[in-house]
């Protein structure tokens, strides 16, 4: 696997074209599921990282087959500037961890899902 692609904010692009990665600037989520469709379908082999931000948002369904594709396999990236309410410092980070090693990670002073 020799080819990195990355999914970001239009703002973001020109930098990792810079670094000499194949960039692609999505403003909104469906863009974003429109370009990575388009490499599924054309059969692209690589690896694709995806602005967190977007990936959040991405339809659960897409997000499931796009984890069912070994020929790109995915890995979520930092954004910068959150896209939405829930995609904060801490949020992106555990969600980081968690795609990483398969467990939810709780931070001290959270509260964890069902606890109350």
């Amino acid at each position: 696997m020799s080819r990195l692609i990355v999914v970001t904010r239009p703002a973001l692009v020109t930098g990792f074209q810079l670094a000499g990665v194949d960039a692609y600037g999505a403003d909104d989520v469906e863009t974003a599921q429109e370009l990575i469709n388009g490499w599924l379908e054309a059969g692209e082999v690589g690896l694709l990282a995806i602005d967190d931000g977007l990936l959040v948002r991405m339809d659960p369904a897409f997000v499931k087959h796009l984890d069912s594709c070994d020929q790109l396999p995915y890995l979520a990236i930092p954004g910068g500037q959150s896209l939405g309410p829930e995609a904060s410092r801490r949020y992106r980070i555990a969600e980081m961890i968690r795609r990483a090693i398969g467990f939810h990670v709780t931070f001290k002073g959270e509260e964890t899902e069902g606890s109350k």
